[in-house]
């Protein structure tokens, strides 16, 4: 498929997920969706920004000043020496062009600010999505090939000074392929690798003191890759892959009640 090609689907599915089709495009789209993986893959990245904008676009009352200078316009509408209780006897369109005002600005803001959470990467994103990237392009994305988290969890306890939790998501859907050692800000960290499909997704674990990361995952996009950073009490996470952004995050949340799960499980007298 030519850059054209692919650049008309996308505006197709991007109408139809506005539903601005007439309900001939509506069945076409419909039809598409049913025999192209790659136009269902879309339409699941069009879902997970929905998700991520709905979840994550801040509501914020509009700053003091705006507020003033809305209530002195109001004011100037009705002559000199407006007082205010001439102000709450303003017209209601008045009232309903400032709210509008009001609501376009802090929405603006917040749109903003979600963009910017969604575009501009910490200093360790960078340096785990690089990772992951060169170990694509090298076709060796892992150090130590295991689906059993029996030998990769002390492959790298040999390796690094920390202990590393390693869990088996092969049941949710994304078996263990391995773990490699990135270098993340001049620091070796573990990371884990997953497949999906025809997929790989990256996990790098950081020292928690050295990422001011939230507890709730954070999805943003670097170098075109979706990531997903979140901290646990004791340590702190980066997922990417080239996955769609609602199946990575799909992975986090089972990561993150595999690792709550090892947690609290007893160890056993082996060590594992």
């Amino acid at each position: 498929m030519s850059g054209d090609e692919k650049q008309d689907r996308a505006l197709f599915l991007q109408a139809d997920f506005d539903q601005e089709l007439d309900a001939a495009g509506a069945l076409e789209a419909e039809r598409l969706l049913s025999v192209d993986a790659g136009a269902r893959g879309d339409r699941a990245q069009l879902e997970a920004l929905r998700q991520t904008l709905r979840c994550h676009t801040p509501r914020e009352a509009a700053p003091a000043a705006l507020r003033a200078r809305l209530h002195a316009q109001i004011g100037a509408s009705g002559g000199q020496g407006t007082s205010a209780g001439h102000l709450r006897a303003a017209p209601s369109s008045w009232r309903v062009y400032a709210a509008s005002i009001a609501a376009t600005i802090v929405v603006t803001l917040g749109a903003q600010r979600l963009v910017q959470e969604l575009t501009a990467p910490d200093r360790f994103t960078p340096y785990v999505v690089a990772g992951h990237m060169r170990s694509q392009i090298s076709g060796q994305p892992v150090d130590v090939a295991s689906s059993d988290r029996h030998t990769v969890k002390p492959w790298l306890a040999g390796k690094l000074p920390l202990a590393v939790t390693a869990v088996d998501l092969a049941a949710e859907g994304f078996p263990l392929a391995g773990a490699r050692i990135d270098i993340v800000d001049a620091t070796p960290v573990p990371t884990l690798v997953y497949k999906r499909r025809e997929h790989l997704v990256s996990v790098a674990e950081l020292r928690p003191q050295s990422a001011n990361y939230s507890e709730t995952p954070s999805l943003r996009m670097v170098e075109g890759y979706p990531v997903v950073v979140w901290k646990e009490k004791h340590r702190a996470y980066v997922a990417t892959s080239d996955l769609p952004p609602g199946e990575l995050q799909a992975f986090v949340a089972a990561f993150r009640r595999a690792t709550a799960k090892a947690d609290v499980e007893p160890v056993r007298d082996d060590g594992r």
